[in-house]
């Protein structure tokens, strides 16, 4: 039943321990997800203030990684990564630091930090990977490497509820979060252990004329789209959660911690599914049903506090997570495969600076949205709105290339 999961085992040593440090760091980076937004309100910080310090990080990751795409073509990725590893605790504590103190100065710091470490592993995991692994692995290390959030999210959701759950006085968040910090250590450890890291292949010419802009253009577009609605609702469901339906954090952790199970399951599966049934069903049917499930999510803050309210916004958390989330490394390998080696690296930095532009600009509207008054209803619509653009433009580019082909595709464009 499980014999899938073998795939995994035959990876490339190296792109393993890549990834395990991207697992490590992804456990500080989620228990601040988990947690953070609870922090800073109960130390007085309003949802548009919190917002206002989440845009600063997306504006670093926007500004960090289009320069890293034109500069990767030829070197070495481990000391970037060694170098993310070591500055990603060290802003995380910063931030904790600053917070009870309400030291802006030391929290956009601490922010901008943060922001350099995720815009470089974001930009040069997956580049590593297509270096390194077997061409009919590199989807399989592809999806492990997407799980990593999941995963993570899952084992912090559950251990944050289990920890609690007996306790009469929970265990506060900023011990939570100082410990994770540290944890985020282990992924120093792993990298500098012995790791392969050769250069790009220098049959590619560098000049950026030769860049394909026109295909990398249109498998991008639909990421801006989908990135633009996610930055509206994703780092703020947790706000969403507790306002509508008064849930601290544990609370909150354990429904995460149940749908990240399922997303984790979901990233893995998706190279399965993309064999048996094709871009279709894994990309365009999937991220369908979760558009109705977060437009859904928003409509229940209608009916909200009541328990059916509850159980509505619940299940359709558990259903648009994993389903937006399966096709994920089945969208990376297509577009990675679609633009072909020489605009690789460009393209995941790329990749990575629309994301993180959506996102800054995403938090600017949510505060804008909810200085204005417009309940959640008005925010989760919207992202579905979004979303659904992003999924037709999938079905329009995965028709053309399947009809024409990666290469008849780039030539063409």
């Amino acid at each position: 039943m499980f014999s899938w999961l073998l795939r995994y085992t035959r990876l490339h040593p190296s792109v393993l321990r890549v990834i395990g440090a991207e697992f490590f760091l992804q456990l500080t980076q989620n228990a601040f997800f988990l947690i953070w937004n609870f922090f800073m309100s109960q130390e007085g910080y309003s949802d548009a203030a919190i917002a206002q310090f989440l845009s600063v990080r997306f504006l670093i990751v926007l500004a960090c990684s289009l320069p890293l795409g034109f500069i990767l073509h030829r070197m070495r990725l481990i000391p970037l990564l060694r170098l993310a590893a070591c500055i990603a605790p060290l802003g995380f504590g910063l931030t904790l630091f600053a917070v009870p103190r309400h030291n802006d100065s030391l929290l956009y710091l601490g922010q901008v930090l943060i922001g350099v470490s995720t815009a470089i592993f974001q930009v040069v995991v997956v580049p590593y990977i297509m270096r390194h692994e077997r061409r009919g692995q590199q989807s399989d290390a592809i999806a492990l490497s997407f799980s990593n959030w999941s995963t993570t999210t899952f084992l912090l959701g559950l251990g944050f509820y289990a920890l609690n759950h007996w306790r009469n006085v929970p265990i506060s968040e900023a011990f939570m979060l100082w410990t994770m910090t540290g944890v985020g250590l282990g992924a120093v450890i792993l990298l500098l252990g012995a790791v392969t890291d050769e250069p790009a292949s220098r049959h590619e010419p560098l000049a950026s004329g030769r860049y394909d802009w026109g295909v990398i253009a249109q498998v991008l577009a639909p990421s801006l789209i989908i990135g633009i609605g996610a930055g509206l609702s994703i780092p703020f469901i947790s706000l969403f959660f507790k306002h509508a339906f008064e849930l601290g954090y544990q609370e909150f952790s354990l429904l995460s911690s149940a749908t990240t199970l399922l997303v984790s399951i979901g990233s893995m599966l998706g190279p399965r599914l993309q064999e048996r049934y094709g871009y279709k069903v894994a990309i365009i049917w999937t991220q369908s049903i979760a558009v109705l499930a977060l437009a859904l999510l928003g409509v229940s803050e209608l009916f909200a506090p009541g328990p059916m309210a509850l159980t509505l916004a619940s299940v359709c958390y558990l259903l648009r997570q994993p389903l937006m989330n399966l096709a994920n490394p089945v969208i990376s390998e297509l577009t990675m495969n679609a633009v072909g080696p020489r605009n690789r690296e460009l393209t995941s930095a790329l990749k990575q600076a629309i994301w993180a532009a959506s996102w800054f600009f995403s938090t600017l509207m949510f505060r804008g949205l909810r200085d204005a008054g417009y309940s959640y209803v008005w925010v989760f619509g919207s992202t579905a709105a979004l979303y659904a653009v992003g999924v037709i433009w999938y079905a329009l580019l995965i028709r053309r290339f399947e009809q024409q082909g990666a290469v008849a595709w780039r030539e063409a464009s």
